[in-house]
């Protein structure tokens, strides 16, 4: 099937050599961020961050003298959105991103469709590096990369030096040309049978906060209590806070009012990405992730917390295999390529990307948790660093959501919400504490 469809796969996917690849003038959206760049509102961003929080304040020069030699790295973030008549499609950016100031919130709004603008913001405060990202331009693993060369960068500026870069990106390096593949295109496949649609999910009826406003509660763990706890039921650390998260939402629907309850009785389920580079080989710097949908369902009865692991256990491994995924994608790039939706104006497709990704994406989910994994550093580089963090985008349709990262010996668990009401983040951290975990709790 290859064969016959890689003539149709070029039309829509530049050749790119190392030679070529840092004059890059323009490249066309990925399907996710052909979406994300469409749907970006002031209470549902699209921005998520990363940080890396150092043992020293943060010297801003050396560190823009850093962000320098690291954009010429990634040519493919050193770009700026512009408008096709059916399509936007990056464009190279001939600015110098700079040092952006620290909110107050987290994950701001980006207006990427302003000439000139990164889809990227570069923030330093105290000892603290953040780059808040639009979806559009990656994915976590893109982020958490750029991010990681950006503080290796920095401390060499700073004096600190070291043979062993392990598989950190060198600014003194070529990129590869795959770091630019639209890895879902590779991946697709024509003529397979679309995937079943999932109904609209169990949405907490909790009080939006105003907009801009976006709380983060941080729950700090020690790695070795959450692999001891799970490891003795024989689940993953992202299997066993999923089931957390599931149960959390599950208290929330059955304290509501029983005479009230009814209209809210829907499937309770949760959003897992999972990294696509850990199955479809690709050194793709560009979104290259999907989700996976665990759930419950509330109609049967109230769930103990065994069931809801063993659901979540079985539910994540029987949806992580290559066909199925190759299904979904396909089922994804379909609808970009389609012709009579590529012939529609881009000002009518933007008018029902909304409508479509809150009844096909957000719609379907309860919340959504990411586990970023445990971030590795060269030795030198680690000694002078006390942790990296993780933050989901804010999102009106999914009001709460779980980021997770892990650096030397401790987790990090930041609960990003736009409603007024932390109750599922307190059930969490209770239930974690239930189950022998220390849990120490940081807010913005």
């Amino acid at each position: 099937m290859a064969d016959t469809i890689q003539p149709y796969i070029e039309k829509f996917i530049p050749k790119i050599t190392k030679k070529d690849i840092s004059a890059i003038e323009w490249y066309k959206l990925d399907n996710a961020a052909t979406i994300f760049s469409m749907i970006s509102t002031e209470r549902s961003t699209n921005v998520f961050r990363v940080s890396c929080s150092l043992k020293e304040r943060v010297n801003l020069s050396d560190l823009q003298t850093a962000l320098d030699h690291v954009i010429e790295r990634f040519p493919f973030f050193n770009v700026n959105l512009r408008t096709g008549l059916f399509w936007y499609y990056w464009e190279r950016n001939n600015n110098t991103p700079k040092i952006s100031t620290e909110s107050k919130y987290p994950c701001q709004k980006i207006p990427i469709y302003n000439k000139g603008e990164y889809p990227f913001k570069v923030k330093a405060y105290f000892n603290r590096i953040a780059v808040e990202f639009h979806h559009s331009l990656t994915d976590g693993t893109g982020g958490i990369t750029f991010l990681r060369t950006l503080v290796a960068e920095y401390l060499q500026l700073r004096g600190v030096h070291t043979n062993d870069w392990g598989d950190l990106f060198r600014t003194n390096q070529a990129p590869h040309p795959e770091e630019s593949d639209y890895a879902y295109m590779k991946n697709y496949h024509r003529g397979l049978p679309m995937p079943k649609n999932k109904s609209m999910a169990f949405k907490p009826p909790l009080t939006p906060v105003e907009k801009g406003v976006f709380h983060v509660t941080t729950g700090i763990v020690p790695v070795k209590q959450l692999l001891d706890i799970s490891r003795e039921r024989k689940v993953t650390i992202t299997e066993l806070l999923t089931a957390i998260y599931l149960e959390a939402n599950q208290e929330v629907l059955f304290n509501i009012p029983k005479d009230k309850r009814n209209s809210y009785m829907k499937p309770i389920r949760i959003a897992v990405p999972v990294n696509l580079r850990n199955l479809f080989p690709t050194k793709s710097m560009r979104n290259f992730s999907f989700m996976v949908s665990p759930e419950i369902n509330p109609k049967l009865g109230k769930y103990n917390f065994d069931e809801i692991l063993k659901n979540v256990h079985h539910s994540i491994r029987m949806e992580v295999t290559p066909k199925l995924l190759t299904q979904q994608i396909s089922r994804n790039v379909r609808g970009q390529i389609n012709p009579v939706v590529r012939s529609i104006p881009y000002f009518v497709k933007k008018l029902f990307a909304g409508i479509i990704y809150r009844r096909m994406g957000e719609g379907q989910n309860s919340g959504k948790i990411s586990n970023l994994g445990k971030v590795t550093m060269p030795k030198a580089f680690a000694d002078k660093i006390e942790n990296f963090e993780f933050v989901l985008a804010p999102s009106s349709t999914i009001t709460t959501s779980c980021a997770i990262a892990s650096f030397n010996d401790t987790l990090r668990i930041n609960f990003g919400r736009t409603v007024v009401e932390s109750d599922i983040e307190k059930f969490f951290f209770r239930k974690l504490v239930e189950l022998g975990a220390m849990v120490k709790i940081e807010t913005n």
